[in-house]
């Protein structure tokens, strides 16, 4: 079994029976053009070797890339998580053989036995095992693991000879959600204890191989606490018998299992190349940031277009949407008495608006307001984004240009009362509300399949269409020349 890094969650595995192409990110730019991957490689997008699986973990845009999906061959067979949203948009890209599946479902293809990996993280996802003759290759992915999943992995795999390790407790949207930037220990602790548990014979950070970059890199010094050589430090010193079976694994590097034994041989790969070691970018320093959020257009849209647009949203639709859902779906806002102040940042200037909701009607008046009490600031070209249907949540959010936070109590006689989780969901941003995550996630992606989704027969079309995997119970096996073999 051989395992290509193609940087960050990217994989291509070759065991002894098939080609498996997992979580392709092909160009660096992704994540709606916030991240790059790191350390920066380059692949040869004409020298990657036809495949026979391809792996879908989750939805995250970090590892569901339409673009790379659009110019990939749709005649494979597609394994996905049980996600209506993958299956909709791989569908509309072309892709005919997809194959949901649950926690510890199996997949054969001769010898070679694939099983995906439960998580404790509420999206659809999971982990896989690959396993062939040569060995076991547990890929984490970002799947979050506890226990009982490994008890369960290692009553079927006693030994797992190469783990892809969940690794990096990521701080992602704390320091715009005024929330703790603090070193994640206990986290972190908990990440190196299920590492001693799974005791496997070699081990490599997986995904996180990315950066922010353009108006998102100064998320750098805050997302990232762990770097990669203190966490192979770490896991030396809480798992002593891993020795130096420890890899940092760059874009390029191969790993390969061969009768139980792993080997590491770096840039070995003939598609793709690491071109140079900017992990110093990733440097936490969460008390040297410029913490000004600031636009800087990277979409070059129109800016007398933006403030039309926003303003017309800001003083007639929003107004609108408030009262309409003052009695329902905003009936809190009235009862704590919020006074949301909105705060849109163009490139050459920034304009304040509230919304008192303890009037009626509920207006939109320009300016600030010393009582306001729940605040959001928001990038002007994310927020156009956001109203044309071209930019979502995760470019608004992750990217660095939004940020939000709250102080809502009530003063008694006693001393003041608030809400009983200040620091969560009891009162999200009026914005959330109005453009709903899901909603504006399957718009964003439907939006990327017109722009990028260019089906050609060549694709569709191949000698692979007329054998398609069967499902038999909770397996899935691929027929060998046209034969469906029985257990």
């Amino acid at each position: 079994m051989q395992i290509h890094l193609l940087g960050h969650a990217s994989l291509f595995v070759e065991t002894q029976d098939c080609k498996i192409l997992m979580d392709p990110i092909l160009w660096d730019s992704h994540c709606e053009g916030i991240e790059d991957i790191c350390p920066k490689r380059q692949i040869l997008h004409d020298q990657i070797p036809e495949f026979d699986i391809l792996v879908i973990s989750h939805q995250h845009t970090d590892h569901f890339d339409i673009r790379s999906l659009a110019n990939l061959p749709k005649y494979v067979d597609v394994l996905i998580p049980k996600d209506k949203l993958i299956e909709t948009c791989l569908r509309k890209l072309g892709y005919r053989h997809i194959y949901s599946l649950k926690d510890f479902n199996e997949v054969r293809i001769g010898s070679t036995r694939l099983v995906t990996t439960r998580s404790e993280n509420r999206v659809p996802e999971y982990g896989m095992i690959f396993a062939d003759s040569d060995g076991v290759f547990w890929n984490q992915v970002d799947s979050a693991v506890n226990s009982e999943t490994i008890a369960k992995v290692k009553s079927r795999y006693a030994q797992i000879d190469f783990l892809l390790s969940g690794w990096q407790p990521m701080l992602e949207t704390q320091y715009q959600q005024n929330q703790n930037t603090c070193f994640p220990y206990t986290e972190y602790s908990h990440l190196l204890k299920l590492i001693a548990l799974i005791a496997p014979k070699a081990i490599a950070p997986g995904a996180n191989g990315f950066k922010f970059i353009n108006g998102s890199s100064w998320l750098n010094q805050i997302v990232f606490p762990v770097t990669r050589e203190q966490f192979c430090r770490d896991v030396q010193q809480a798992y002593p018998t891993i020795g130096d079976r420890i890899f940092t694994f760059d874009p390029g590097d191969v790993i390969t299992l061969k009768n139980g034994e792993v080997s590491y041989s770096s840039q070995k790969s003939s598609f793709v190349k690491k071109l140079a070691d900017d992990y110093d970018s990733l440097y936490f320093s969460p008390v040297n940031i410029d913490s000004k959020l600031i636009d800087d257009n990277p979409e070059e849209y129109d800016i007398e277009e933006m403030k039309s647009l926003i303003e017309e949203e800001i003083c007639v639709h929003l107004p609108q949407f408030f009262n309409d859902k003052k009695d329902s779906l905003l009936m809190d806002y009235a009862y704590w008495k919020v006074v949301y102040q909105l705060e849109v940042v163009f490139p050459d200037c920034s304009q304040a608006w509230y919304f008192d909701f303890s009037k009626d009607p509920i207006e939109s008046r320009q300016g600030k307001n010393p009582l306001a009490n729940v605040f959001s600031s928001i990038a002007a070209s994310s927020f156009y984004g956001l109203l044309k249907g071209i930019k979502g949540w995760d470019w608004t959010n992750m990217g660095g240009y939004y940020r939000c936070f709250h102080k809502v109590y009530q003063a008694t006689p006693y001393g003041i009362i608030k809400p009983l989780d200040s620091s969560n969901e009891t009162v999200p941003d009026p914005l959330h509300l109005k453009f709903p995550y899901k909603e504006i996630y399957e718009q964003i992606r439907f939006y990327e399949i017109e722009k990028w989704g260019q089906v050609n027969d060549d694709q569709i079309m191949h000698k692979n269409s007329e054998n398609p995997m069967v499902i038999i119970g909770n397996t899935l096996i691929k027929p060998q020349h046209q034969e469906i073999i029985l257990r």
